[in-house]
């Protein structure tokens, strides 16, 4: 059998990919020895009432859960958040010495996709097409490869406390955006590091910002995913602006689960792109 596995950070719970085996693995969010974990029955309102007022650090999944979620599988693609903002992709990797140490022979890949959220699900979506077409396992480690150069994940933010807070972005930023009340675009640039790149104000400025950063850095406007935190109103504005402008541009809106509402905060889009080779 051959199995995908992403961390929770890739807003991903079904079943399968394209029918394709697929388990999520948890990242969590803590505060005062609670525990909220980043599962597929999000409830927003608890996680509001969690997150009031509090410290907020986030936590990735122990390599024993990554260890369960291969399981007997005899091929393994594992797609983790940025491993420059989450220790997801270490803990993944020591699972997979411990599962080869039982069974060498068990074929285990993980990727680092130096992304997040859809630009993450994208990517795993593309190893279950190659999977599905029967590629090797060789074959599809060399072409995932080279797709996570290619796919990026920008964001339209009204606010970055939680980054700031958590060493993600400068503190110094995220009160001046507050301050301003301006939205932050911006990208996971090629290390994965969380980059501002421009500032706009109101909904309608960040769509040209975004539409200006896509076609800066080479979209290639094939396919766009918008995950949205409480924003629907705004992914869907989005959506239209994109296909206004790439009339043949495959568009798909989802939601941020409870780590990416988190950094996203109320009212975020986080969006994902491929771009030109």
């Amino acid at each position: 059998m051959r199995k995908i596995i992403t961390d929770s950070a890739a807003n991903l719970f079904a079943d399968q990919i394209n029918g394709v085996p697929h388990q999520s693995v948890a990242l969590s969010l803590t505060s005062g020895g609670q525990s909220f974990a980043d599962i597929p029955a999000f409830d927003r309102a608890a996680f509001a009432a969690f997150s009031a007022g509090k410290a907020i650090k986030t936590a990735c999944p122990s390599a024993e859960q990554y260890l369960a979620a291969y399981g007997q599988a005899d091929e393994v693609f594992v797609f983790t958040i940025s491993a420059a903002t989450s220790g997801s992709y270490n803990a993944a990797r020591l699972a997979q010495m411990m599962a080869q140490e039982v069974r060498p022979e068990q074929k285990i890949a993980v990727f680092d996709t130096k992304v997040a959220g859809p630009a993450q699900r994208m990517v795993a979506q593309e190893a279950s097409a190659l999977i599905q077409a029967g590629a090797s396992f060789a074959e599809i480690v060399t072409q995932i490869t080279a797709a996570i150069e290619h796919t990026k994940v920008f964001f339209a933010l009204k606010a970055l406390n939680n980054l700031a807070n958590n060493g993600r972005v400068n503190k110094a930023a995220a009160k001046l955006a507050q301050a301003l009340k301006i939205n932050v675009i911006g990208w996971a640039d090629e290390a994965g590091e969380v980059q501002p790149l421009a500032k706009a104000r109101g909904e309608k400025g960040a769509r040209k910002a975004l539409l200006q950063l896509l076609a800066k850095h080479h979209f290639d406007g094939q396919h766009l995913v918008i995950d949205h935190a409480d924003n629907l109103a705004g992914a869907t504005a989005l959506q239209a602006a994109v296909q206004a402008q790439y009339p043949t541009c495959q568009v798909e809106i989802g939601t941020c689960n409870a780590l990416c509402s988190f950094y996203a905060e109320q009212g975020g889009l986080m969006i994902g792109a491929k771009m030109e080779s």
